[in-house]
């Protein structure tokens, strides 16, 4: 019976359901900030070499990587349903990058958490970014109408 508790702990725990992050605004001490939800995969070796720590380093590196400035423009305008076309998406961009946001990794997870044993946990992951855009939304959106 002293078993019991503990395999139930395990299963529950091993159970619980993926919950996607969410790209997102949210007022934080008075500011306008972007929640950014970035997912990506670990890199192909580190699948394959079946380690845990290599599959998430990888996964979490991966996102680091999309989220600057062309990864964080779409992520912002497709929170904003804004569609641009190439040429104002680029200019856009251009605007972005001028001021030097330095997205700040908030957390992250693996996309799958069922699974028991030969768990292919951190193969693909979603780390949530802190975009802190100088003025907010509202300068966010006078940004855009400058491409346009």
């Amino acid at each position: 019976m002293k078993f019991t508790i503990p395999f139930i702990l395990l299963f529950i725990t091993a159970c619980q359901s993926y919950t996607p992050l969410r790209s997102e605004w949210k007022t934080q001490n008075g500011t306008e900030v972007f929640y950014a939800a970035v997912s990506a995969k670990a890199s192909q070796q580190a699948i394959e070499s079946g380690s845990l720590a290599m599959r998430r380093s990888t996964c979490v590196n991966a996102t680091n990587l999309l989220s600057t400035s062309p990864k964080l423009t779409s992520i912002l305008l497709e929170q904003e349903s804004i569609q641009l076309d190439e040429v104002e998406a680029k200019d856009l961009g251009r605007l972005i990058s001028n001021h030097k946001i330095k997205p700040k990794q908030d957390s992250c997870q693996t996309e799958s958490g069922n699974y028991f044993f030969a768990s292919p946990a951190w193969e693909f992951c979603q780390c949530l970014y802190i975009i802190e855009y100088p003025g907010g939304r509202k300068q966010f959106h006078q940004d855009i109408t400058q491409v346009k």
